[in-house]
């Protein structure tokens, strides 16, 4: 269990790592960035709806992080945008289009499509694994656990005696109700 948590830890700061950089650095070039994506093989109206909403989605999956109770969709998330990337890069790779688009990856502009390719289906497996761990962790952290681990700390062992108190209730009714 230590070690999972060790794990899950270090995938945590890896993708907050990933995600926060990346998407300041988008919104810091956001002009640079912004003409890459029109450049992709897609309409120039979804590039441009995509140069809004990346730098922005990345931002929050990165901080999603930081929260204990989000971290589940932040995994998920995470892994979605992951796998889109995947997608989009091996078309990229295939030479699905006429053309190689031009790369968006402003922080690792230096990678070729294919290493380009493996950088991220690394990170679409590490966040897989931590989507695996946060579910883990949270099945095994339900309130209907948490009461059940709580009642086997407290259940009596062979061995050890109880006390037990008896307590007599004497009920007394009023007078007006003994008459009727």
């Amino acid at each position: 269990m230590k070690a999972k948590k060790i794990i899950y830890q270090i995938i945590l700061i890896t993708l907050m790592a990933l995600w926060i950089p990346i998407s300041l650095d988008k919104f810091i070039n956001y002009d640079l960035f912004k003409s890459a994506m029109i450049q992709q093989p897609f309409s120039d109206q979804l590039g441009k709806y995509l140069a809004y909403i990346l730098p922005a989605l990345e931002l929050a999956v990165g901080l999603l992080f930081i929260l204990p109770k989000m971290r589940l969709l932040a995994f998920s998330l995470s892994s979605l945008l992951m796998a889109a990337f995947v997608a989009y890069v091996s078309l990229a790779v295939l030479k699905v289009w006429g053309k190689i688009p031009c790369g968006c990856g402003l922080v690792f502009h230096q990678l070729g499509w294919v290493s380009h390719l493996w950088l991220n289906i690394g990170f679409l497996l590490i966040s897989l694994l931590g989507l695996a761990l946060e579910l883990y962790f949270h099945k095994n952290q339900t309130p209907k656990n948490k009461i059940a681990k709580n009642s086997a700390n407290t259940a009596v062992s062979a061995g050890q005696t109880v006390a037990t108190t008896k307590v007599t209730v004497e009920l007394k009714t009023s007078p007006r109700l003994q008459r009727e």
